[in-house]
């Protein structure tokens, strides 16, 4: 999974999976909305470009296609960005604001996630992107829209099944497992790690770059470190690179390491290098 942007939108270059077959009767039919278990562990696919459009009725989000190399379209994620101005964004502008994009590349489990990055102003190099993972990951993300009589919200449920309630016109984060503090930029206008926070249950692994996708072997970001964090534990800092690598086999496509798209692997590989598990009883322990 990798990235590039432009300054009126964040486009995201992405990855399908394996299991073609059963992907190919999904396409642009596939139903974000909807509570569903991966269709598959591990994405295997080349890099690709995507194509985004509002999802109707409501256009409170977009839903976001790739084209796989056998020219089947399907959905890989879904996005929404908050401009401002507000307690977050505290300017507008052509394309300021804090972007949230919720990943299921391919539907494959390896590859669920958020992506926010937040751009203070139009100067690329002052942009700075965070990547979030939430175990165990147990369903693919999903969003519904909610109509109040006094306010509106997008309710978006996280891999781990917990819910974050998003007022759905600022895009403001209102309730649920990740809260948020407001834009923030160093002396020179330069963002620094965008201000979103996991309080759930489960286990949270983030890593973030400026102005770059921040894992991946490549120059900037291949001595980055991912932090695992895990309420009631101290945070555990492993080495980007030993968790995510770039395939240019694939087109320069970046994977979550093939050890770990598991999750009963990947908490094997906590309980040993960060002393705890993703799960909160001992049925899951040897």
């Amino acid at each position: 999974m990798k990235w590039k942007i432009s300054l009126s939108a964040l486009i995201l270059i992405l990855s399908a999976s394996q299991g073609q077959a059963m992907l190919s009767k999904i396409g642009t039919a596939f139903d974000e909305t909807l509570i569903q278990s991966p269709f598959v562990e591990s994405n295997e696919e080349s890099l690709q470009s995507e194509s985004c459009r509002g999802r109707p009725p409501y256009f409170k989000w977009d839903y976001c296609a790739i084209t796989n190399d056998k020219g089947e379209e399907q959905v890989s994620r879904f996005s929404f960005t908050n401009w401002g101005d507000n307690e977050i964004v505290h300017k507008g502008g052509f394309g300021v604001g804090r972007d949230f994009q919720f990943l299921f590349q391919g539907y494959a489990r390896s590859d669920l996630g958020l992506l926010v990055w937040d751009v203070p102003d139009e100067t690329t190099s002052h942009w700075h992107m965070k990547l979030m993972m939430f175990f165990p990951r147990e369903v693919l993300p999903a969003i519904r829209f909610k109509d109040e009589t006094k306010k509106d919200f997008l309710i978006v449920t996280l891999p781990t099944r917990e819910e974050v309630l998003f007022d759905s016109a600022s895009k403001v984060i209102k309730g649920g497992v990740l809260g948020e503090s407001p834009i923030k930029v160093n002396s020179a206008g330069v963002a620094l790690n965008p201000g979103v926070k996991y309080s759930g249950e489960g286990v949270v692994m983030e890593a973030d770059r400026l102005n770059d996708y921040p894992v991946g072997v490549n120059f900037f970001s291949k001595n980055n470190l991912a932090t695992i964090s895990k309420k009631g534990q101290k945070d555990c800092k492993i080495p980007a690179r030993e968790l995510w690598y770039t395939d240019e086999s694939k087109g320069g496509n970046i994977f979550f390491n093939k050890k770990y798209v598991t999750d009963a692997a990947f908490d094997e590989f906590l309980k040993k290098r960060c002393k705890f598990s993703m799960y909160n009883t001992t049925k899951h322990d040897n």
